[in-house]
């Protein structure tokens, strides 16, 4: 799962604004679909003759140091879906820790 240094500070900066509650749930997804998106057209251009192993690939957020496997977007909208659920309130405490240790980085698999 390869690290994508550059869209790393962004996500940081949107998990960071959800948290703070400049922005909602919503607009977090939202965000995140843009950048995977953008993923996707950069790997495309990188990868013309591999287009349908690039189709396949998606952005996974490794929200902090430990978590080898990190989360989908629709993982963190489901588990953000309801925040008085203990997932929501685990992720949230994982999203803070990994912010505070600045762990928190976007892959792309």
């Amino acid at each position: 799962m390869p690290h994508q240094p550059h869209y790393s500070p962004m996500a940081r900066q949107l998990f960071g604004q959800f948290l703070d509650q400049e922005i909602d749930r919503d607009t977090l997804i939202g965000r995140l679909q843009e950048m995977e998106l953008q993923l996707q057209a950069d790997a495309d251009e990188e990868n013309e003759d591999e287009d349908d192993i690039e189709s396949t690939r998606s952005l996974r957020i490794r929200i902090f140091g430990g978590d080898s496997q990190g989360m989908s977007i629709s993982e963190i909208e489901q588990d953000l879906q309801d925040s008085s659920h203990p997932n929501a309130q685990i992720l949230m405490r994982g999203i803070a820790f990994g912010l505070a240790e600045d762990e928190l980085e976007v892959h792309y698999e």
